[in-house]
């Protein structure tokens, strides 16, 4: 009975946030602007440039998967980090613990590297369609230029 009396703070705290988030998703969805959606509302935009083909295109995954490196390597720095720092550096087990953790960062990296293939990493198919919509683009304004 005592363990759950201890714990009173801890659900207070989770009620309390679970109301804050309900409070504040239900004061966006009323005090948001309840408007009709127009073309050029929903139409995509390209730095004030006219839209070259539809937004949603085949995106390079070589950046998707340099930031997941990135971060990998991030963590595995901190963690580093926190061992160089911490008073249990010198123990055996905190060695050996780090170290299997370096090696399963590693292999992670290794695995990562190998599942995509070289043709995804390139960014041909999104260079591919920007270069067909530009071209669609530039012979529909030459149409429209002849009329």
């Amino acid at each position: 009975m005592r363990l759950f009396i201890d714990f009173n703070y801890v659900f207070v705290w989770a009620l309390l946030a679970v109301a804050l988030v309900v409070i504040m998703l239900a004061a966006s969805w009323i005090l948001r602007p309840h408007i009709l959606q127009n073309s050029d509302k929903t139409s995509t935009y390209e730095c004030g440039e006219e839209p070259i083909g539809p937004a949603r295109v085949s995106y390079p995954y070589s950046y998707f998967l340099y930031t997941i490196l990135f971060v990998i390597v991030d963590v595995m720095g901190a963690f580093l980090w926190l061992l160089s720092v911490s008073q249990f550096r010198t123990t055996e087990a905190a060695v050996w613990q780090m170290l299997f953790f370096v090696l399963l960062i590693t292999a992670g990296i290794g695995f990562a590297l190998r599942m995509f293939p070289q043709t995804i990493l390139s960014g041909k198919e999104t260079l591919k369609l920007y270069r067909e919509g530009k071209a669609r683009r530039d012979s529909q304004k030459t149409e429209a230029a002849q009329q």
